[in-house]
């Protein structure tokens, strides 16, 4: 009963978003607001729909229905609740219900958003959603059906994939991904509404900046949360190894990041309106691209899916969003020339420019970083790999280059700057940086891209720390407020400029803790019998004993862990284990990590002799690790204040037996600077 309700879900979604689309382009054709309201309303119902779906497909793996294939390949009776809820994105058809979820559930909440305003845009924009949505029940409704019943019912299922219920985080990561990809079709859809009722100004890119900001924040969080993961649970030492489905979540990143910085530009300038366009819809192609590698089974990863039916469908969504995209944005071209002429080189909008060709050029890279050794098998049949250094050495300079406009930026002005603005502010920034360049090296830092990193953060951080206190104190003198205050309430009433400030600094730390974790951390692979110590660095690593026994949490998996001692800077126990579950050919790597401010400790158990009771195990000293998620915290709450809506301020009127002068009048009215 419960699966065949979710599957009628499936099918009812799909006839709804048909219906809305065609509602929204009729009621858009002939300008007749009822059937606007009425694409609205079938909006509205498809997310009802895919809420249904999702439901019935939660309660089917909670309660073990095995007749649901879905449930009976990704779940088990002994599975725990917790991971039996998360295992609806665990596996293809789940995670593709999950995203026509969020999918309708993004495209509700803009359209009820804007139900009342923007008239001309919003059916549009509407047929854009609904059209997406389609697409996502189609893919349900045929290829990735995930109600399939299957017969015989057995009694027992095969659990979900061992990688994804070996840590908690699994329920953290895949969602805000998925949140950031489906959320970026809102920007897509605003600025294919833009193209085809000519109203390329300004003005969309007011509503769609903050439709734009917050997906990119959960893009974010879901990056740095997979990074995340992947050192907490596959034991390899790392966070980032330019595995393809990495690649796949990136990519949109950067060019969504390219396009906030460009709609600056094109709002508060009028130009880079060609560029700004041709980002919104990179930004929404590279979601499908990503999604084509992780479903298709194109590539082998441990976060992608197998082979299945779907991927023709995403190739073929592809090529009809970038050609019938492309297509719009050349016949409206002769309409997005720039309203100003070009700054100069030396202003805040070239620099703008010159990122976004940055950001390109890391897009090109590690796109074709990522596809190439896939054309290259099937044009010939010879397997390559452009592996983690390459992609490294690559983007390296790129990132630099990023870096240091991340800080030019935002302390240049518009139009251009004279030499002496150029000279007052970037003499500080620069000593600053060099000083902790200087700074690293006396401290024994003989590597460059620590260096680098160090004197590139020292430079931004310090511009950002200049532009902050320069506009309080400017506020503090006009309205006698503390400095503190002042810049309390400057950011207030500025959230989207000190909210990219604090991206900025976030950034920075980011960078200096991933080239000084990349360039200085130490390991050793060592084997030990009980009693024996290994040394790496300040740390003893002492083996004391192995223990086997069965999950408390889940009968069916085995662990073996050893349990050794820890000397030095940080003291206590490790457990480093490997799991044995009944799904996967080989155990699972589950490493002991201790984190410090400094470094961390990261040590992973890679084989047992029962008989002896050795161990193998491969020891880290990772420096600095934890404040790239430090670092990344500090740029999601940035974003998030950037993304949170101001207050709106009403004058107060005056009481009406008194008479106001004209000039109290316009100073109510007047917004603050």
């Amino acid at each position: 009963m419960i699966p065949t309700l979710g599957h009628a879900a499936v099918v009812v979604g799909l006839a709804a978003t048909l219906f809305a689309a065609a509602a929204f382009w009729l009621g858009a054709r002939r300008n007749d607001p009822g059937l606007v309201l009425l694409g609205r309303r079938a909006m509205y119902a498809a997310f009802g729909l895919a809420l249904v779906a999702s439901a019935a497909m939660v309660v089917s793996l909670l309660t073990h229905d095995f007749s649901v294939r879905y449930v009976a390949r990704n779940n088990a009776t002994t599975t725990p609740p917790f991971y039996s809820f998360i295992s609806l994105w665990a596996a293809l058809e789940g995670s593709i219900l999950f995203w026509t979820l969020l999918a309708t559930g993004w495209a509700a909440l803009v359209l009820h958003r804007y139900r009342e305003r923007a008239p001309a845009l919003m059916p549009w924009a509407g047929v854009t959603l609904a059209l997406g949505a389609a697409f996502f029940f189609a893919v349900m409704a045929w290829p990735g059906d995930p109600f399939v019943r299957t017969e015989p019912v057995g009694a027992e299922g095969n659990g979900p994939n061992a990688l994804l219920q070996n840590h908690p985080f699994m329920g953290l990561h895949p969602p805000l991904l998925y949140l950031g990809y489906s959320g970026l079709a809102v920007p897509f859809a605003f600025g294919m509404a833009a193209l085809v009722t000519r109203r390329t100004d300004e003005a969309w890119l007011g509503m769609v900046r903050r439709w734009t900001l917050v997906p990119w924040t959960f893009l974010s969080a879901g990056i740095v949360a997979g990074a995340w993961w992947s050192y907490e649970v596959l034991g390899w030492g790392g966070y980032w190894a330019w595995d393809p489905v990495e690649n796949a979540a990136l990519l949109p990143w950067l060019t969504a990041t390219a396009f906030i910085h460009s709609s600056m530009v094109a709002e508060r300038r009028g130009t880079l309106r060609v560029w700004t366009h041709a980002l919104v819809i990179a930004t929404f192609v590279l979601t499908l691209v990503g999604t084509f590698l992780t479903r298709s089974g194109v590539v082998e990863s441990v976060h992608s899916f197998t082979q299945s039916a779907i991927g023709p469908w995403f190739a073929g969504a592809i090529i009809v969003a970038l050609a019938g995209s492309l297509a719009l944005l050349v016949w409206r071209i002769p309409e997005l020339g720039d309203t100003r002429p070009p700054g100069r080189p030396v202003s805040r909008e070239a620099a703008f420019l010159f990122n976004n060709v940055l950001f390109l050029g890391v897009t090109f890279v590690v796109l074709f970083g990522t596809v190439y050794p896939m054309i290259r098998e099937a044009a010939s049949g010879e397997r390559v790999s452009l592996g983690a250094p390459w992609f490294t050495q690559v983007n390296a300079p790129i990132f630099v280059a990023l870096l240091f406009l991340m800080g030019v930026g935002p302390a240049l002005p518009w139009g251009g700057a004279s030499w002496r603005t150029v000279r007052d502010r970037f003499a500080l920034p620069l000593l600053a940086g060099a000083l902790l360049a200087v700074a690293g090296w006396l401290l024994g830092v003989r590597a460059a891209a620590p260096l680098v990193a160090l004197a590139m953060a020292g430079f931004v951080v310090t511009v950002m720390g200049e532009e902050v206190v320069r506009g309080s104190l400017v506020r503090g003198r006009a309205r006698g407020e503390r400095p503190p205050v002042a810049a309390w309430r400057l950011a207030t009433r500025n959230r989207r400029r000190y909210g990219g400030y604090l991206v900025h600094a976030g950034i920075a730390v980011m960078a200096v803790a991933v080239a000084v974790s990349g360039s200085l951390a130490s390991d050793v692979t060592v084997t030990l019998r009980s009693g024996e110590s290994v040394q790496l660095g300040a740390y003893t690593v002492t083996h004391q004993r192995v223990v086997s026994e069965r999950l408390a949490s889940d009968p069916r998996v085995l662990e073996t862990r050893a349990e050794l001692a820890l000397a030095g800077p940080q003291s206590g126990a490790l457990a480093p284990a490997l799991r044995d579950y009944p799904n996967s050919p080989s155990p699972i790597a589950t490493p002991a990590v201790r984190t410090a401010a400094g470094e961390d400790l990261y040590v992973t158990l890679l084989a047992t002799d029962p008989a002896s009771g050795e161990v193998t195990l491969h020891v880290f000293v990772n420096p600095l690790v934890a404040w790239i998620w430090i670092g990344g915290a500090v740029v999601v709450l940035g974003a998030a204040f950037a993304a949170w809506p101001e207050r709106r301020r009403v004058p107060v009127p005056a009481p009406a037996a008194e008479p106001v002068p004209a000039t109290a009048t316009i100073a109510a009215a007047r917004p603050e600077q």
